[in-house]
C-alpha cells in the first residue's frame, strides 16, 4: 500500500470512530448532569448548607467544568458540548466550552442571570438569592470557589493519580511474605490442622503478570515480576493432583501460551483448563485459527486413555475493552478493536473442543435487554453483519440478587448470563457472562453511574454479620514464582510452594482462621480493624462492594498479621 493510500484508509478510520467517540464522551457527559442534578447527588454532597437546594446546580455545573478538562481533551470539547447547545442550557454549554478558568465560569454564570428580566427559570431566582445572601459577586464566587475545594473532588490528573496507586501496590507486593506474614503464617501453622483430603472445584495458575492495555476499569495498576521464577513442570505435577478445573490468568497471557498448551499436554487429571485472554492477539480470522488450533493439537497431544479434556477460552469484551480512545498521538483508536472480537468470535465455531465465552462487565445496559441492541454487543453484531453473520441470542438469566441501576438507583436484575450464535452455525453456541467492577487500581477512579455497583449487598453483609461460603473465593491461585495466593483476594498469601512445600500451604489454606473470615464476609474484621485505624467510616462509605471493602481493610501485612491474632483470641 502506497502512502497515499495508507493516509487515505487512516482517514477514514479516524471518521469511522470520531462519532463512537463523541457518543460515548457525551454518554458520560450526560450521565454526570443527570446525576448530580435531578438524581440528587450534589445535593446529598453539599448536606449541611443551609443553602444547598440554591446551590446545587450551579455547583453540578461546576464540577461539570472540572470533568470536562480531566476527562475531555480540549479539540473535543466543543464537538462533544455541540450536541447539548440547542437546548435552554446552550448558554451553560457556552461557558462550559469557553470559560478558561472555573472562576471565570462562575462569574459568567452570575452575569448571564444576572442580565436577564427577573421571574424567569427556578436556576435565576436560586442565584439571585445567593447573592442576596452573599452581598457580592465577588464574596459568591469565593463562597462557591470554597465549597468546590472542599469536595475534594479531582485533586490532581487521573495519570498522577495512578502512579500514587501503583505505588502503593507496589509496596503491596514488596511486602508478599515479608516479616509480618511470615510471622502470621507461623501462627497458623501452630494451630491443630484440618482433617480431609483437599479436593478445589478449580484452581487458578498465574505464569506472568502483565497486560498492554491500560483500562480505566482495570483493578491492576502494577503487577509484580514473575518471569525468571518459574518451575513449571513441578508446579503442575501437584497441581494435577488436586482439582479438575484449572483457569490461566494474569492479564493477558497472549505472549505465554507456550505454558498453557504444555499444562494441556501433561495434566493428566484436568479436564478443564481455562485462559483469559484480552482479544488483542485476533489481528486477523488466520491469527484466531492458529491459536485455536494449537489449543485443538495441545488436546490431541493428550495420551490415550486420558480424561477427555476442553478449553474454555475467555476473552475481555465491554464498553472499557472496546473503549474508543485517543493514542500519545492525539489520534482515535479502539483500545482493544471490536473487528478483532469478531475474528474469534466467527472462527470459534469451527472449533468445537475450544468453548468462547466472552467476559462482560455490567452497566446500565444490562437491565434490559439493550444489553444486546446497544453498546458495545451491538457494535460486534454490526461488524459480524458486514461480514454476512446474523447474530441470534437464544437465551438469557438474570443474577440472583437484585442490583441498583448506576444512573437511576432503582433496584432490578440484571442480565448476568447469555448464550448465542451465528445464525450460520446454530450448533455452535457462544457463552456470554458478566460480572461487576469493585473500585481497584484504576477502577478507583471511574465515575458513578459508569458501571453496576453492589452497595445493596454491602449493606446486607454489614447488617448480617457473618454470611457463611458467600464471601471471598477462597480457593488457591498458583503464580509461578511459587506464591500460593486466594483466588479472589492475590494479596492473601499463603506461602511459596517452591520454599515450603504444597502440603504445608494447603493445611495453611485448611485453618487458617483469616482465610474463613474473608470466606464468609465475617463484620469481625472491621471492628479489628478500627482497633488501629480511623477512616473505617470512609472506606465503608467509599465501597463498591462487600469485596472491595474487606479487600481494602486487608491489603497491609501488619493490619492482616492483627486481624489473626485477634480471631485466635476470640
Amino acid at each position: 500500500m502506497n502512502a497515499s493510500a495508507q493516509a487515505l484508509e487512516e482517514e477514514q478510520e479516524q471518521q469511522r470512530l470520531a462519532p463512537l467517540y463523541l457518543a460515548g464522551l457525551r454518554q458520560r457527559f450526560k450521565n454526570l448532569i443527570n446525576r448530580l442534578t435531578t438524581g440528587g447527588d450534589m445535593l446529598r454532597q453539599l448536606e449541611g448548607q443551609p443553602d444547598a437546594a440554591d446551590l446545587a446546580f450551579l455547583m453540578s455545573y461546576v464540577q461539570a467544568w472540572h470533568w470536562l478538562r480531566n476527562q475531555v481533551p480540549e479539540p473535543w470539547r466543543g464537538p462533544m458540548l455541540s450536541a447539548f447547545k440547542g437546548s435552554a442550557r446552550a448558554f451553560l454549554m457556552e461557558l462550559l466550552e469557553h470559560s478558561a478558568t472555573a472562576e471565570d465560569f462562575v462569574l459568567g454564570y452570575i452575569d448571564y442571570w444576572r442580565s436577564r428580566p427577573e421571574g424567569g427559570l427556578v436556576q435565576q431566582q436560586q442565584l439571585l438569592r445567593l447573592l442576596q445572601s452573599a452581598g457580592s459577586e465577588e464574596a459568591l464566587l469565593q463562597r462557591v470557589m470554597t465549597l468546590w475545594q472542599g469536595l475534594g473532588l479531582y485533586p490532581a490528573p487521573d495519570k498522577k493519580i495512578y502512579v500514587e496507586i501503583a505505588r502503593e501496590e507496589r509496596n503491596r507486593y514488596d511486602e508478599m511474605l515479608g516479616p509480618e506474614d511470615r510471622e502470621r503464617l507461623a501462627l497458623v501453622d501452630e494451630l491443630p490442622d484440618v482433617p480431609g483430603k483437599p479436593a478445589f472445584d478449580k484452581l487458578g495458575m498465574i505464569p506472568h503478570m502483565g497486560c498492554p492495555q491500560t483500562c480505566r476499569h482495570c483493578m491492576f495498576i502494577f503487577r509484580p515480576f514473575v518471569k525468571g521464577k518459574e518451575r513449571a513442570g513441578e508446579l503442575y505435577r501437584q497441581v494435577d493432583e488436586l482439582t479438575e478445573s484449572l483457569l490461566f490468568t494474569g492479564g493477558d497471557l497472549t505472549r505465554h501460551m507456550e505454558h498453557f498448551y504444555r499444562a494441556i499436554r501433561e495434566m493428566r487429571r484436568i479436564r478443564n483448563f481455562a485462559i483469559l485472554l484480552n482479544g488483542d492477539f485476533a489481528d486477523s480470522p488466520k491469527a484466531v485459527r492458529e491459536l485455536l488450533g494449537e489449543m485443538v493439537r495441545a488436546l490431541r497431544a493428550r495420551p490415550a486413555g486420558w480424561p477427555k479434556a476442553g478449553v474454555l477460552l475467555q476473552i475481555s469484551f465491554d464498553e472499557f475493552h472496546q473503549e474508543v480512545m485517543l493514542d500519545k498521538h492525539g489520534r482515535l483508536k479502539e483500545r482493544i478493536p471490536v473487528r478483532k472480537i469478531a475474528n474469534i468470535v466467527e472462527q470459534a465455531p469451527k472449533f468445537p473442543a475450544v468453548q468462547l465465552a466472552l467476559l462482560h462487565k455490567q452497566n446500565a445496559l444490562n437491565f434490559s435487554m439493550d444489553l444486546f441492541q446497544k453498546g458495545v454487543f451491538a457494535r460486534l453484531a454490526a461488524e459480524l453483519g458486514q461480514r454476512g453473520h446474523r447474530v441470534q441470542v437464544l437465551s438469557s438469566a438474570p443474577a440472583e440478587r437484585l442490583k441498583a441501576h448506576p444512573l437511576t438507583g432503582e433496584r432490578g436484575r440484571v442480565v448476568k448470563d447469555a448464550t448465542f450464535v451465528l445464525a450460520k452455525y446454530p450448533d455452535s453456541p457462544i457463552l456470554l457472562t458478566s460480572s461487576t467492577i469493585d473500585s481497584y487500581g484504576r477502577a478507583e477512579l471511574l465515575e458513578p453511574g459508569e458501571a453496576v455497583q453492589e452497595r445493596d449487598y454491602l449493606a446486607e453483609v454489614l447488617e448480617r454479620g457473618c454470611s457463611p461460603g458467600q464471601g471471598f473465593d477462597t480457593d488457591l491461585m498458583f503464580w509461578f514464582n511459587g506464591w500460593a495466593t486466594l483466588f479472589s483476594a492475590v494479596h492473601v498469601c499463603l506461602g511459596n510452594v517452591y520454599d515450603g512445600g504444597m502440603e504445608r500451604v494447603l493445611a495453611r489454606q485448611r485453618k487458617d482462621p483469616l482465610c474463613h473470615a474473608l470466606a464468609d464476609f465475617d463484620t469481625r474484621l472491621l471492628d479489628f480493624y478500627a482497633e488501629i485505624n480511623d477512616d473505617l467510616p470512609r472506606l465503608v462509605e467509599q465501597a463498591s462492594s462487600p469485596h472491595q471493602l474487606f479487600h481494602k481493610v486487608t491489603e497491609d501485612a501488619a493490619m492482616r498479621l492483627h486481624m489473626t491474632r485477634r480471631l485466635l483470641s476470640t
